[in-house]
């Protein structure tokens, strides 16, 4: 009875090891990509307008834990799977970034004063423009679920996919 307990905890010991390796492995054979933080809008919506694409913003915090869901789960995969190159450029504002970015009308901007102006109050906040720096769908507010944020996300992408083009 003892030899058995002790070989079944051995094959399961194991078990847990080969998985947790398998898991690693996996994980660490994703490529890595970074979410392109904006510069500068005026760039933004320059490149957008010549190559006819959408700009899907990520408004953000670092200290929000649903940012970081957000990035992990879905926007990281949706650059790493580059279905959605040719038709959107995805870009990050950081709320609490000490660093100024150019705004719509060229000047200086703070994040937080950006988000205020975009009547940001929840991060993360997901928000579809066009050239114009207008918004094309509704915007995307906080995580209730990711079983369905990627159709959500989707489904913004076509609609203003739909009206830029």
């Amino acid at each position: 009875m003892l030899r058995t307990n002790l070989i079944n905890h051995l094959l399961l010991a194991t078990a847990l090891i080969v998985t947790t390796g398998a898991t690693q492995a996996t994980e660490e054979a994703l490529p890595k990509v970074d979410i392109q933080s904006v510069a500068d809008f005026a760039i933004l919506a320059k490149t957008a307008k010549n190559q006819k694409k959408l700009i899907m913003l990520e408004i953000s915090a670092s200290y929000c834990s649903y940012c970081i869901t957000i990035e992990e789960e879905l926007i990281k995969p949706m650059l790493r799977s580059g279905d959605y190159d040719n038709d959107v450029l995805i870009r990050k504002v950081d709320i609490d970034s000490y660093k100024n970015l150019s705004g719509f009308d060229g000047q200086p901007i703070s994040g937080s004063k950006l988000a205020k102006m975009l009547n940001i109050k929840v991060t993360p906040t997901l928000i579809f423009l066009n050239s114009e720096n207008q918004e094309v769908s509704k915007r995307i507010v906080g995580v209730n679920s990711l079983d369905y944020l990627g159709a959500y996300v989707d489904d913004a992408i076509k609609q203003g996919l739909t009206i830029i083009r």
